[in-house]
């Protein structure tokens, strides 16, 4: 019967390229109570769910545009209590895998059984801060920090780095690209949806955990306090978010635990960060002039003696793995 299963009336997001299974989930869903949504492709599903607050999402694991583990980090911003649900008709270890580290809540195998869909799905909703509870319970405490500044030329800087960072790198990853409020989410969620890594927009008292990459948001300054804690302060200065605050405090808390990477953009800002990271024991990284599209900040770093080396945007990412790497064995010998 319509209802039966006792909830508020719950907002649905399906999101599938199969028009048939869409359908029919709509309703199904919509006879139980639900309030459904769909949508064909990730990049429709992140308009809808930055124009609204769901509950639950549906989501096949292959979309046209983007896969859907992808697809959940790109959306927790904006919907971070949301029960996440992958459907997916190439079931394997691997993928289960992927999908949890992404905060899936669930996982189900196609051809869809409605009898546990719909069971998966009331039961998600109803224990859902348990179940958020249990995740966090079972996540990795943060021991080494990657901190990265970005500024004229940095959306497609750090987009080229981030899709080629692997899966469980043993850091978190803090950045900060000058960027006015308000369009820091939005990279966010570009980003999300091309990375490995759980990126999102920062908020107040986030804890870094591996796997986590956190943008500053536009119109504050980003710090980190011990245990990873971040903290966010409004700031008026331009240009912002500050890289050197950023790293600075990076260089406080983690040491010779942080990696610095100062990316293309004009002026100085991240220089001095960069030196502290250097001083402390950690490793330091600049953009090299050539593929930079302005050499201010790598430069600026360079010449005060921050940096270790000087990379090319095609191997950034292969070089802070390579520090990791580094970083790790030291740990490991220690």
């Amino acid at each position: 019967m319509p209802g039966a299963l006792n909830l508020e009336k719950k907002r649905v997001l399906i999101i599938d390229d199969d028009l048939t299974l869409l359908h029919t989930l709509s309703i199904v869903l919509s006879y139980e109570g639900y309030h459904v949504d769909t949508a064909q492709t990730g990049k429709e599903a992140v308009e809808k769910s930055n124009a609204n607050r769901y509950d639950l999402a549906l989501i096949d694991f292959r979309l046209p545009d983007v896969e859907g583990t992808k697809l959940l980090t790109a959306i927790q911003e904006t919907t971070p209590r949301m029960v996440k649900i992958i459907l997916t008709g190439y079931p394997s270890e691997s993928r289960r895998t992927e999908a949890s580290e992404r905060h899936a809540d669930a996982f189900l195998v196609k051809p869809i059984k409605i009898p546990e869909l719909l069971k998966t799905v009331r039961d998600r909703l109803q224990n859902r801060e348990a179940f958020y509870r249990e995740v966090g319970q079972k996540r990795k405490t943060v021991e080494t920090i990657v901190a990265i500044g970005a500024s004229a030329g940095g959306p497609t800087a750090l987009q080229q780095v981030l899709s080629k960072i692997p899966d469980h790198q043993p850091a978190a990853f803090v950045i900060s690209q000058h960027m006015p409020n308000g369009f820091t989410k939005a990279l966010a969620q570009q980003l999300a949806l091309v990375s490995n890594l759980r990126v999102r927009e920062a908020r107040q008292g986030d804890v870094l955990e591996e796997g986590d990459a956190l943008i500053t948001p536009g119109g504050f300054n980003m710090e980190l306090a011990s245990g990873g804690r971040v903290r966010l302060e409004r700031t008026e200065q331009t240009p912002s978010p500050s890289i050197n605050v950023m790293m600075k405090s990076t260089a406080d808390v983690y040491g010779p635990r942080a990696v610095g990477v100062l990316l293309t953009g004009m002026l100085n800002d991240g220089a001095l960060g960069m030196k502290s990271i250097k001083q402390q024991g950690g490793r330091t990284l600049v953009q090299d002039e050539a593929s930079s599209v302005v050499y201010g900040m790598p430069k600026a770093a360079l010449e005060i003696g921050a940096a270790d080396r000087i990379v090319n945007i095609s191997n950034m990412a292969e070089e802070i793995v390579k520090a990791l790497s580094q970083l790790n064995g030291a740990k490991q010998e220690n």
